[in-house]
């Protein structure tokens, strides 16, 4: 490539969304004053739950944190030490982390090549008399098959974490992620499709389950207890049971709120980059699955292609961010040992190949067709 077609910034992988709206918000929660857990949380929360309502009412509980939410579905839910939670290798730590931190036995599970998706195949091959959960992970903001975990939940009488770190908006069948188990649990961290920073959330159609997770989310003691502070308010509050420090504050409830209006726009936005992508981007390039039956909001834009790790350095050279999504689990120093590689033969073959490519709403034109000009081009060189 001549120089003089190099961009002189450097393209991001991702870069969150931010206009007015979001300063402005998390300005007005700074000049009031009220900087922890208050009325824009609990207005983010219903918002949600009005956003994510398909047939019947869904309950949620802002945390600050999607590990956080993650930990405490599992305690909500009964999980503790003798159980086993059956998780997909190819995810971030924190899926299988918050298995461990509740003393449950964590088992790895190997990937669907088309969709990085749980093998559910090979997950009920997995289920023993001690199996209580499964922790299914919507890769990229594309959905896992929820209708054969939802078969193999009922037969074996198992629980249904969702991690949808990836997923807020995200259609299964045309039914929103958040509909589908026991506890669906999104990221709002500052990558994510609704960026906060950091924040995460917690939601279920089973307002005892959310409740008992608010309880948990600060110290066990009822969240009305944030209230003691206002002139309504009184100062007596109960611990009822153990608890963590789990809640989220006003400044990121506001700036969630103002995320949350423009996310549906957001999402259609990922999903016009992601079909230029798939139209111009050229082979040996090969693509995940999307499918007109389920609606794919496009967290990431993982491509699979030789030569991954020299690619990502040729990038970079031509100022284009890249990422892997992810290291599978079992490839890790922690896990490993007790993780033999040779039960994860999809994983390990699809970690060699798989790149995420810059994908974010705000990305223009110009933006998207120079990463495209840039791969194809270094992909003819490899050719040649």
């Amino acid at each position: 490539m001549l120089s003089k077609n190099l961009r002189k910034d450097f393209l991001p992988l991702s870069r969150p969304c931010v206009a007015d709206d979001e300063i402005s918000a998390a300005l007005a929660v700074v000049k009031s004053g009220w900087w922890t857990t208050g009325a824009n949380v609990a207005r983010f929360e219903s918002e949600m739950s009005a956003y994510l309502k398909e047939d019947v009412d869904v309950f949620t509980a802002a945390l600050s944190s999607c590990t956080a939410g993650l930990h405490l579905a599992l305690l909500a839910l009964g999980i503790g030490a003798g159980d086993e939670v059956i998780v997909p290798t190819m995810t971030f730590a924190a899926t299988a982390q918050v298995v461990g931190w509740v003393g449950a036995k964590l088992v790895l599970c190997d990937i669907n090549e088309d969709t990085l998706n749980i093998d559910t195949e090979k997950a009920e091959k997995l289920i023993t008399a001690r199996t209580k959960a499964i922790i299914p992970v919507h890769m990229g903001g594309y959905p896992c098959d929820m209708a054969e975990i939802s078969r193999i939940a009922k037969k074996y009488k198992l629980k249904v974490i969702e991690d949808a770190a990836h997923a807020i908006g995200t259609r299964y069948n045309g039914r929103k992620i958040g509909n589908f188990s026991d506890i669906t649990v999104f990221s709002f961290y500052v990558t994510k499709n609704l960026a906060m920073g950091e924040g995460g959330m917690a939601v279920s159609r089973d307002k005892a389950l959310i409740d008992k997770i608010k309880r948990l989310s600060y110290f066990g003691i009822n969240k009305e207890a944030f209230k003691r502070y206002e002139k309504s308010g009184s100062w007596f509050y109960d611990i009822e049971e153990m608890g963590y420090k789990y809640n989220l504050d006003d400044l990121h409830g506001a700036i969630g709120l103002a995320q949350l209006r423009k996310l549906d726009a957001m999402n259609d936005r990922r999903r016009e980059i992601a079909g230029i992508y798939r139209r111009k981007l050229i082979a040996p390039i090969r693509f995940t699955k999307d499918s007109d039956e389920h609606f794919h909001i496009y967290y990431i834009f993982q491509i699979k292609v030789p030569g991954r790790d020299a690619l990502i350095n040729k990038l970079k050279e031509r100022n284009i961010g890249t990422s892997v999504h992810f290291i599978p689990l079992h490839m890790h120093s922690f896990y490993r040992s007790r993780f033999p590689g040779e039960n994860f033969p999809v994983a390990n073959k699809v970690f060699s190949e798989i790149l995420s490519i810059p994908m974010f709403p705000s990305m223009n034109e110009d933006d998207v067709g120079y990463v495209i000009t840039n791969l194809n081009d270094l992909l003819r060189r490899q050719d040649g």
